[in-house]
């Protein structure tokens, strides 16, 4: 039996570099090995500038720097690397993608429907048994939905629903849930994606997921699959709304770094599953970046 093949996808989003090492073999699939998160926060500030800063650049390209020398330690043959809404919209995006480039990581920008549909991709791998899914991918700077039945998409929307975006507009809480349901309501069909399995992907969701387990007494559990009902995810929003970011720090399941932003990004979730009258979300773990993995393999094979 030949050895398996090595890749590597990278996703670097506003607020996160994600790192997601598989082998693969025409046998067996796809077997994750590794994975790593860096969070240099991009997209800082970008909704006020319109443009990447220094230092977050610097930030960024060190971590990627990090993944590469790793994917070479491990002895991946291919790697992609895909750049969202930050270095999309940044007027100095072109700027980071020369240096990233530079560094001999082979980073591409790509659309709201090509970074959809590879996380729509990945939900439909992990829970096939769904007869209609609604994926919902939240990021630093956007918020990526995408439904559709039987593997294949009816809907895709990208609204400014980021998780960094919404907590640098300051918002009291009143004013940041009546944005993001107008938001919602004005880009989704709510009666017709009544009753879909909701799959949530990106930090948000596998944040939540943690939280809930942690609080549920099982904090080794893997989030992978994991169930959120509305009803948590609320009870998380009105305890964590309470504290300042200092204090959200020491709750179990929450990363510190993700402690300023993650209200925001709890919000969007929830209101998400009020509005198309989902008891519950699940979540996928890997997301975009499996999404990457499997285009790679299918490019293996033609």
């Amino acid at each position: 039996m030949s050895s398996p093949e090595r890749l590597a996808a990278i996703d670097v989003g506003t607020n996160t570099v994600l790192l997601l090492i598989a082998e693969y073999q025409p046998a067996s699939g796809l077997r994750i090995i590794e994975e790593a998160e860096d969070q240099p926060r991009l997209g800082a500030g970008l909704g006020v500038t319109g443009r990447l800063s220094p230092e977050a650049m610097e930030r960024a390209l060190q971590s990627l720097v990090r993944m590469r020398d790793r994917c070479r330690s491990r002895g991946v043959t291919r790697v992609r690397a895909v750049a969202t809404a930050a270095v999309r919209e940044a007027r100095n995006g072109r700027e980071f993608v020369r240096r990233v480039r530079d560094q001999d990581v082979p980073l591409e920008v790509i659309s709201p429907e090509a970074e959809a549909e590879l996380a729509y991709r990945s939900a439909a791998f992990h829970f096939p048994a769904a007869r209609r899914l609604l994926v919902a991918d939240i990021g630093g700077g956007s918020l990526e939905l995408i439904g559709g039945a039987d593997e294949r998409i009816e809907l895709i929307r990208s609204l400014p629903l980021g998780a960094v975006r919404l907590t640098e507009l300051a918002l009291t809480l009143p004013e940041l849930r009546g944005r993001v349901r107008a938001a919602l309501g004005e880009a989704v069909l709510q009666q017709e994606w009544a009753g879909s399995q909701v799959i949530g992907s990106g930090g948000t969701f596998a944040t939540a997921a943690a939280m809930t387990q942690a609080r549920r007494g099982s904090p080794d559990q893997s989030i992978q699959g994991a169930e959120v009902s509305r009803e948590e995810l609320e009870d998380l929003i009105g305890q964590l709304s309470e504290m300042t970011p200092e204090q959200r720090r020491r709750v179990p399941g929450l990363r510190p770094e993700r402690s300023d932003i993650i209200v925001a990004g709890l919000v969007v979730a929830a209101e998400l599953l009020d509005g198309v009258q989902a008891t519950s979300v699940r979540v996928n773990a890997y997301g975009l970046r499996e999404g990457l993995l499997l285009d790679l393999v299918e490019s293996r094979e033609l």
